[in-house]
C-alpha cells in the first residue's frame, strides 16, 4: 500500500471531476487515497493509522475501493466506489421500479425507464442511476441530455450502462 504517484494522483481526480464535480475537496476531507494492487482506496485517517501496523504483504484491503488501473494505466471507476461517490453527484436519474431489474442485469436504460432526471444533464454526462426510493444502483454515460428527454420516444436509449450493483453477484470473485 502506497500513496499516488501525481501521474496517478491525476488520473484519479480527472476521472472523479466527471462524476462529482469540485466535491473531490469534500471526499477527502478527513481521508486519504491508496494504490494497492493496482486498486485505489479511499481510506481514513483513522484507519490509516491503525493499518499500518498490518504487513503490507498481508494486506487484502483497506477503506473503500474507487476503482482500479487498467494494464494500460487507465483510471476505472468500480461499483464499489458507488457508495462513496453517490452522495456526492452531479447528475442523477431516478429509474421506475419495473426498470430497476432491467438496470440491475447490465442493461441500458430507455427514456421509458426514467422516472426522473437532474436538470441540465448534457449529453456524455456521467449521471448516478437511482430507484425511486434514493437508493444508488449504479452509474453510466448518458446519451440524450435531460432538455431533449420531453421531445423523443419512449424506445430512445438515454443512459448508456457501465456499472450497476448486480456486479456484486455477477463478478463476485473479481470485485473482492
Amino acid at each position: 500500500m502506497r500513496n499516488l504517484k501525481a501521474e496517478e494522483q491525476e488520473k484519479v481526480f480527472k476521472k472523479l471531476k466527471k462524476f462529482i464535480g469540485e466535491n473531490t475537496e469534500k471526499l477527502l476531507k478527513g481521508h486519504r487515497l491508496f494504490l494497492h494492487k493496482q486498486k485505489v482506496f479511499h481510506v481514513s485517517d483513522e484507519l490509516e493509522k491503525n493499518a499500518s501496523s498490518i504487513p503490507k504483504d498481508d494486506l487484502v484491503s483497506i477503506g473503500s475501493c474507487l476503482g482500479r488501473f487498467t494494464k494500460s494505466m487507465h483510471f476505472k471507476l468500480t461499483i464499489t466506489s458507488l457508495h462513496v461517490l453517490s452522495k456526492y453527484a452531479l447528475h442523477k436519474v431516478w429509474l421506475k421500479n419495473s426498470a430497476e431489474m432491467n438496470f440491475l442485469y447490465a442493461n441500458n436504460i430507455l427514456k421509458s425507464h426514467i422516472l426522473k432526471m437532474s436538470e441540465d444533464v448534457p449529453i456524455n454526462a456521467n449521471v448516478f442511476v437511482f430507484n425511486q426510493n434514493d437508493l444508488p444502483l449504479g452509474f453510466g454515460v448518458t446519451a440524450k441530455g435531460s432538455t431533449h428527454l420531453s421531445n423523443i420516444e419512449g424506445n430512445t436509449l438515454v443512459v448508456l450502462h457501465q456499472a450497476d450493483t448486480g456486479e456484486y453477484i455477477r463478478d463476485e470473485e473479481r470485485i473482492v
